[in-house]
């Protein structure tokens, strides 16, 4: 079985699913007696899974109206297209 600092040292890749039976087996059994690495590797999943979300989502184009006026922006005040 794994020590704390041996399963903190694998927690991303048990989260990734990238560890074989063996290891797998031993940072779960770790996990089923402390409380403190359940908890790290908890924290891990969750912020594994909040950055997934954030990379799926994406900026919509801004709608014409939007564009435009950004356009008028740039160019400055007083000035026409």
């Amino acid at each position: 079985m794994f020590r704390c600092n041996e399963v903190v040292e694998r927690a991303s890749l048990l989260i990734d699913g990238d560890l074989g039976f063996w290891p797998r087996l031993n940072i779960r059994l770790h996990l089923a007696i402390c409380r403190g690495c359940r908890a790290f590797v908890e924290q891990m999943r969750i912020t594994h899974d909040l950055t997934a979300m954030a990379g799926a989502l994406h900026d919509p184009a801004p709608s014409e109206e939007i564009a435009a006026a950004l356009a008028r922006r740039k160019m400055g005040p007083g000035k026409k297209a």
